[in-house]
């Protein structure tokens, strides 16, 4: 080899795998929730965020709705109102079948049950039921979003799937399709059904709108051990199968989704959904299983009234992201939502993720629970977390750095979302192909950044951004007891 390969190769290695396809970032934003755009790392950590508790949303107090109730829940929001979609299970003298209901409110905070007027309950019509169940078991695990393809018919804004294949009695298995203009008024797409042979989706199977892809997704619940052509389903470790479509109409054969560190956990649902900041990214929040632990006593659960099918097991919350096809990227094996103190939340199937993280403040974002799942303090609670927060780049007290792979540049204002100390801060460097300091967005150009923003603008004194649009560049972040969460080019 001469010497000038010899050079080459080994600038190769110094610059990271050059073989790997470069990145073009074009007027959009990128959150560390995964490591897609990192290529090193020195003196700086993955940091899975906390979402905090704020208050009880809904609680289920209704005679149509019960300790059942809010297992499969779907959270929309039109860019003025917000809706959420869940089950009710109680029994009256009309209804002895699961139902879906509908919340709404302004802001995601505060919420109210509409009378609908649209089905009689217990003799009136003034109730939030928006769906009857009947021998299709849509309502069972009814799963909505509001869609934003731009393609979308008017009547069929709103989209939905339910229905399970579990059941022995083949007129009621698979997943069926349902539309509505605004989301109160439902009507079925098509009485054929989907999977009806080979898939359990036996909970919470969504449905999304993929702008990366430019076709719809439904995330199904599948185990294991099934496969099409068997009549014996539920075998083995509950997991995620992705199916896609162009037209809503035709879908594909359902694929066992990979998970990048090969673990495979029990995962009873999973709201897979595009961030609603970076639609590139899709954001699943399932609900982990442990279905032979028990953490209270007999004795406890009789106290606080924990259902009998609910005693065995006991759940939390993932986090997981997918950058699209049928790949989820898991950098943290770790609990993303806890049971926590409240006891009745250690029963087998609380600690559900709706289906939706939404805006709820300027700074801030709302993700919902079902907590204390089979008693009598069955609710939904709002959690929150800083806007762009499930994950950052975090540095202690002595400085480290980040250095991200060969991009493409293509914006004029540079903004970051970071938080730091009284004594950190955040320098964002350019280099060239070879980890060279591009004049005017050297280090010495760059700023100290300290405080706490959502979408600072970056500058480097008269160095425009516009001049890097075409090159190849690295961008390196040091950080100083200080938190990155996202950044983004507009």
């Amino acid at each position: 080899m001469c010497y000038k390969k010899i050079a080459f190769a080994i600038l190769c290695m110094l610059a990271g795998t050059a073989a790997r396809p470069q990145i073009v970032l074009k007027q959009q934003r990128e959150l560390f929730a995964d490591n897609y755009l990192v290529d090193k790392m020195a003196g700086v950590e993955n940091r899975l965020g906390v979402p905090v508790a704020a208050e009880t949303a809904i609680k289920f107090d209704a005679g149509w709705e019960g300790v059942f109730s809010g297992a499969y829940v779907s959270v929309t929001h039109d860019g003025s109102l917000y809706r959420m979609y869940y089950r009710g299970v109680g029994e009256t003298e009309d209804i002895k079948k699961q139902v879906t209901c509908c919340a709404e409110s302004r802001d995601g905070v505060h919420w109210q049950k509409p009378a609908y007027r649209q089905f009689k309950i217990n003799g009136s019509l003034e109730n939030n039921v928006v769906l009857l169940g009947d021998r299709l078991q849509a309502s069972h695990n009814f799963s909505v979003i509001y869609d934003q393809n731009p393609a979308a018919a008017p009547g069929e804004r709103y989209k939905a799937v339910g229905g399970v294949a579990s059941s022995k009695r083949r007129s009621m298995r698979g997943l069926y399709r349902y539309v509505s203009a605004d989301g109160i008024h439902w009507k079925i797409k098509d009485s054929i059904p989907l999977f009806p042979d080979g898939y359990g989706m036996d909970s919470q199977n969504v449905l999304a709108w993929l702008p990366s892809e430019q076709q719809y997704a439904i995330y199904l619940r599948v185990w294991t051990g099934d496969h099409p052509g068997d009549s014996t389903l539920l075998k083995g470790v509950r997991t995620i199968a992705r199916s896609v479509s162009e037209d809503f109409i035709h879908w594909s054969e359902p694929q066992r989704m990979q998970f990048d560190n090969g673990i495979i956990e029990d995962l009873y649902t999973n709201a897979t959904q595009p961030y609603f900041r970076a639609p590139q990214l899709l954001v699943s929040l399932p609900f982990r299983f442990s279905p032979h632990a028990v953490a209270l006593t007999e004795s406890e659960m009789n106290e606080n009234g924990i259902a009998r099918s609910m005693r065995k097991g006991i759940s939390d919350a993932v986090l997981l992201t997918s950058r699209g096809g049928n790949n989820y990227s898991r950098p943290f094996m770790e609990s993303f939502i806890r049971p926590g103190l409240d006891v009745h939340n250690w029963a087998a199937r609380s600690n559900i993720p709706a289906l939706g993280v939404v805006p709820t403040g300027q700074n801030e974002m709302s993700v919902y629970v079902t907590r204390a799942y089979g008693t009598k303090e069955c609710h939904i609670q709002r959690m929150t977390l800083r806007t762009d927060g499930f994950a950052s780049l975090h540095a202690g007290y002595k400085e480290g750095y980040v250095l991200t792979r060969p991009l493409q540049l293509d914006g004029n204002k540079f903004l970051l979302n970071y938080s730091t100390s009284s004594v950190g801060y955040v320098k964002v460097v350019f280099l060239d192909e070879s980890l060279r300091e591009i004049a005017g967005f050297s280090e010495r150009d760059a700023k100290k950044m300290t405080g706490d923003r959502i979408d600072q603008e970056i500058s480097w004194g008269s160095a425009s951004l516009g001049e890097l649009k075409g090159k190849t560049i690295r961008i390196k972040f040091i950080i100083r007891d200080a938190d990155i969460y996202s950044f983004a080019l507009f």
